[in-house]
């Protein structure tokens, strides 16, 4: 009874106050956090093919696989969308609480976009699985959807999550019109998505070594993005997020706790089917050298949307779970990730990649895939403490004040008044 009446007067708080951050969901956002950096760990940081005896020889064995089994099935693909629903979330309450003109936001989150594109290509450099920069470019994307109505808005979210576009691409070109076999299509390969390249730029090169790579992988990185379909499905993510926030879906997270179970429930029931499903074409179609191409087809789709609907239980099953009362803990200590999200996601690639690459520890292929990925925890709990003794003396994250301050062209209050 009490945790309601807590919960209520924070919705209202919110409705009334436009500085008041809403505590679940920054807990959401330092989960989602944690799940990046999971699968990152769980991969060596490395953003990119690696070549096939070095996963022979540190990622086989019933440890690695049980590993990977998990990693891929509950947090791979899984986290990049939902931090992408958070972003949007953040677009829409950042535009609901605006006092400002409509005029004034926009070219003010445009001018927030490019700052916000500068961070990303400098933190690509470092790492090319940055997303920051592809957050920059989508967002621009956003601006015009902000004005738009709400059916638009969810009708335009669910294509797109459920990568639409690139599975009719698909339908076309493998089943409509197949390119000659007579013909074969042109090459791609560059030296930047070659595995043993990579590897060895990442192994043995020097610092300055993996900034130029990086530098000239950033069309690759672009290209995967296109024709995997993750940028349609960023930009879903991003839509969704818009749409709950111009619910106010978690603005007056009290009023809508039966549809976050109604939403739980739905999307979980529905992950098991899809499941259940993907499981038997595993079991009929597994062993084939080459399963025909409508199979292929539809598995893919079968993919995304397991990848799409476990996002949605995850945010609406963790929403509830953060309003319990014996959660407190939990959503405060990832909260305070969460309220530095992007130093936190910053700082998560300093100490992977220091740890893994050359210039570092010079951990890649010199641990098993399974420890990797239990280094998860030492490091967020770093993170956790961080951002406790960071935020108690100062009122943003060192790269949320450099953010804001050049959004605002001065420099923003730091110090956390007593």
């Amino acid at each position: 009874m009490n945790s309601t009446i807590d919960l209520t007067r924070t919705a209202r708080a919110t409705e009334a106050e436009p500085g008041v951050r809403i505590q679940v969901v920054d807990a959401l956002r330092g989960f989602a956090l944690f799940g990046i950096l999971l699968v990152h760990s769980a991969q060596w940081f490395a953003a990119g093919a690696l070549p096939g005896d070095v996963y022979q020889l540190h990622a086989s064995g019933p440890a690695n696989g049980v590993a990977q089994t998990i990693v891929g099935l509950f947090f791979d693909g899984k986290f990049y969308t939902f931090f992408s629903f958070l972003f949007g979330l953040s677009f829409a309450l950042m535009l609901t609480r605006s006092q400002d003109s409509p005029t004034v936001f926009y070219l003010r989150f445009a001018w927030r976009l490019v700052i916000l594109g500068a961070i990303g290509f400098l933190h690509h450099l470092q790492w090319r699985g940055d997303i920051l920069s592809i957050y920059a470019l989508l967002g621009f994307l956003m601006l015009p959807f902000g004005k738009a109505a709400n059916k638009f808005i969810l009708t335009m979210a669910l294509l797109l999550v459920m990568n639409i576009p690139t599975r009719l691409g698909s339908v076309y070109t493998e089943l409509i019109n197949p390119p000659d076999k007579a013909q074969p299509q042109a090459d791609q390969k560059t030296v930047e998505n070659d595995p043993k390249t990579y590897y060895n730029i990442l192994k043995n090169g020097s610092y300055g070594d993996l900034v130029n790579f990086n530098l000239n992988a950033f069309d690759d990185k672009m290209r995967f993005q296109v024709e995997s379909g993750r940028l349609y499905i960023t930009l879903g993510f991003f839509l969704l997020g818009l749409y709950a926030g111009r619910k106010r879906l978690f603005q007056q997270l009290a009023d809508n706790r039966s549809f976050f179970r109604k939403l739980t429930r739905y999307s979980g029931f529905t992950v098991l089917g899809i499941t259940a499903i993907g499981a038997g074409l595993m079991v009929l179609y597994g062993n084939a050298q080459q399963p025909p191409k409508a199979i292929e087809l539809l598995f893919m789709t079968l993919f995304d949307s397991h990848s799409a609907l476990m996002t949605v239980f995850y945010i609406s099953g963790l929403t509830l779970l953060f309003q319990r009362q014996s959660w407190n803990g939990v959503v405060s200590s990832l909260a305070l990730v969460g309220k530095m999200a992007l130093t936190s996601y910053v700082l998560q690639t300093l100490i992977g990649t220091f740890l893994f690459f050359s210039y570092g520890f010079h951990l890649l292929a010199e641990i098993d895939l399974w420890v990797a990925a239990l280094l998860t925890i030492p490091i967020f709990i770093v993170q956790v403490l961080f951002s406790q003794w960071w935020l108690s003396r100062f009122r943003y994250g060192p790269l949320e004040w450099l953010w804001r301050s050049l959004t605002y062209g001065k420099a923003q209050s730091m110090l956390r008044r007593s």
